[in-house]
């Protein structure tokens, strides 16, 4: 799978391609639409570890949409506000984010830094810490389809912190880590009110 144009290394500015290749940080680029243009080997196997298959990794050639890789809208237009600011000032940006999976709390620092003539940016994903779940002070649920099945048959999923959203007490979500490690076929995507209120406010 083609992972860069031949014209993306001309683009790097404070940076070279055989940093990025090398890194063990998941990092990709994109183009000043916002479509991939650079993903680096650790991309992938991040990815892989956060449950996309090798089919699923087929969506995501270059020049596709960032925004064909992010679930929800108010995320989606959160990221792409950002990312579109960074290219018209050319300044860096910080950003701090949960991407726990079912056995591990995962915090993740995002660096975004502008390419040259504001041909696009650079995102850097650094793993800050990690902990086994079971070292947080986070209540865990089994999953019972009962507890969490709407009335429409749907169970509710928050897209960005993977909680479920219980059916008699909505008002409840709860980390159930067999949906965390894989999203039941029945759910629907949401934002949370912990999370939608981040993303609306940052």
């Amino acid at each position: 799978m083609e992972r860069f144009k031949e014209d993306f290394p001309d683009k790097l500015k404070n940076f070279n391609l055989e940093q990025l290749e090398s890194s063990k940080q998941s990092i990709y680029a994109l183009s000043n639409d916002l479509k991939f243009i650079y993903f680096n080997p650790e991309w992938f196997q991040f990815a892989e570890e956060n449950g996309l298959d090798k089919e699923a990794l087929q969506k995501f050639k270059l020049g596709t949409s960032i925004g064909k890789a992010i679930y929800g809208i108010v995320i989606r237009s959160f990221y792409k506000r950002k990312y579109r600011k960074i290219i018209a000032t050319s300044d860096i940006w910080h950003h701090d984010l949960e991407c726990s999976s079912s056995k591990e709390f995962r915090y993740y620092h995002q660096g975004v830094y502008p390419l040259k003539e504001k041909a696009g940016i650079l995102v850097i994903n650094s793993l800050m810490f990690k902990l086994p779940m079971n070292n947080m002070n986070r209540e865990t649920f089994t999953a019972i389809e009962e507890r969490y099945m709407h009335s429409d048959g749907h169970i509710t999923q928050c897209v960005n912190c993977r909680h479920t959203q219980r059916a008699d007490k909505p008002e409840h979500w709860d980390w159930v880590p067999t949906w965390a490690k894989k999203i039941p076929v029945n759910s629907k995507l949401i934002l949370c009110p912990n999370c939608i209120d981040f993303y609306r406010k940052s």
